[in-house]
């Protein structure tokens, strides 16, 4: 069984080996490349990682068995709300952790800002994280402007 739980910038090392992973093993996924992560960690270090915690919304994390695998963040500023980071550990895939996640992110939405709309860009090749969105309720709104290998998605909640 997995737990989501969110974490704060004290917590930011279990964020940083999430993240670190996360590109290593997906770097497709992302915009962001391992190599600059990297190359921000030497420079930055501690800073670096705890600058994730400094937008308004939470930094979730999953686990399984205390190990955390999967994360997710929301963001929220002006306009619809946005997930980034999220991406679950193959050895938790297909076991409800990503869903998981994306709930655990519109709950805490719709308690701190109800009615907002959570937006996300996914790589269109990425069928698997597609069909998970598409299961938790996002719904394709068009190409990405700023990304043509991504699409962006959209979660309206009822009004």
């Amino acid at each position: 069984m997995s737990t989501v739980r969110e974490i704060s910038a004290s917590d930011w090392r279990i964020w940083r080996a999430l993240r670190l992973r996360a590109l290593r093993e997906d770097p497709d996924a992302f915009a962001s490349t391992l190599a600059t992560a990297l190359e921000r960690d030497t420079q930055d270090g501690e800073a670096y990682w705890r600058g994730y915690f400094t937008r308004p919304g939470p930094v979730l994390i999953a686990e399984v068995d205390g190990a955390p695998v999967g994360m997710a963040r929301v963001v929220v500023e002006d306009g619809p709300a946005h997930l980034y980071s999220m991406w679950v550990a193959p050895e938790a895939r297909g076991r409800g952790v990503g869903a998981r996640l994306i709930t655990a992110g519109l709950d805490w939405l719709a308690a701190h800002h109800p009615g907002r709309t959570l937006r996300l860009e996914v790589v269109e090749t990425n069928l698997p994280a597609r069909r998970l969105y598409s299961r938790c309720g996002f719904v394709v709104v068009g190409p990405n402007p700023e990304d043509a290998a991504e699409i962006v998605m959209e979660h309206v909640p009822d009004r």
